[in-house]
């Protein structure tokens, strides 16, 4: 466990994250991990890259050859102050990738406890556990991040990874309510005691009324009482970002979002 939370362990942790769907074609070794997510996602093909001395040109070419290994023709890389080769975003770019998006890397540390959020009285939250409160979690978030109505497959898919945290509180998903309606979403995940904070949003209709405070607040509970002394998270630096550092998160850096045509 660790309780001091430094600019240099919280930007190790940020580096270290990264998710497999189960079933997701994937390789992942000392050096970057590369994932085919399913097609829906709005980055289905990623690449993340943790460290290494090699050529950036030799590595780009390795880790663009896994992705057309896996059908894929556009690729997404994620990439940091740590990312290192250190020339492997200006080698990205000489090859014609655009920056499409551009996170704060915000983290709250939890061992003095949870800051009170001023949840409204008038917003309801509810822990993902069945497939309506999975629906309401993607209405929410197809209206904040883009995106179809999904299928059944892709429901019961979501419902079961929730499922997998509800006996220990590894993870898990909310859904906050306003008059009713689904207004605010957000899941989590715990890696050993760093709760990294994903998806949270909220549904343009019902911005301002608390939803994403109500969410977040659920979440920080759970996870501290699961053991986590961090809340990690990537901001979008023009909209959450800002909320969360006025909650109390700080910055530590940033993550950006490239992506390379492979045809």
């Amino acid at each position: 466990m660790t309780t001091n939370w430094d600019a240099e362990a919280v930007l190790a942790a940020s580096n270290e994250w990264s998710w497999v769907p189960e079933g997701a074609p994937h390789v992942r070794n000392d050096e970057y991990l590369v994932v085919a997510y399913p097609d829906h996602f709005l980055t289905p093909t990623s690449a993340r890259v943790f460290g290494s001395e090699r050529d950036a040109s030799e590595l780009a070419d390795e880790i663009a050859e896994i992705a057309q290994r896996f059908g894929r023709d556009r690729l997404w890389w994620r990439l940091s102050e740590l990312t290192r080769p250190e020339g492997l975003e200006p080698e990205l770019v000489r090859r014609g990738a655009t920056l499409v998006d551009r996170m704060d890397v915000l983290a709250l540390p939890l061992g003095s406890g949870v800051p009170d959020l001023a949840v409204p009285d008038d917003v309801e939250v509810r822990r993902v556990t069945d497939a309506q409160t999975v629906r309401d979690a993607i209405v929410v978030g197809n209206d904040a991040f883009g995106g179809e109505e999904p299928t059944d497959e892709q429901v019961a898919s979501s419902l079961a990874e929730v499922e997998r945290g509800l006996d220990d509180d590894s993870g898990g998903r909310w859904v906050a309510y306003v008059d009713g309606r689904p207004a605010g979403t957000g899941g989590y995940t715990l890696a050993d005691d760093v709760c990294r904070l994903w998806g949270g949003g909220t549904h343009g209709t019902l911005r301002g009324r608390g939803a994403y405070r109500a969410v977040l607040a659920a979440r920080l509970d759970t996870a501290r009482a699961a053991g986590a002394t961090l809340a990690l998270t990537h901001g979008v630096v023009d909209t959450s970002s800002p909320i969360l550092r006025r909650i109390g998160f700080t910055r530590y850096g940033e993550e950006r979002t490239l992506v390379l045509d492979l045809a």
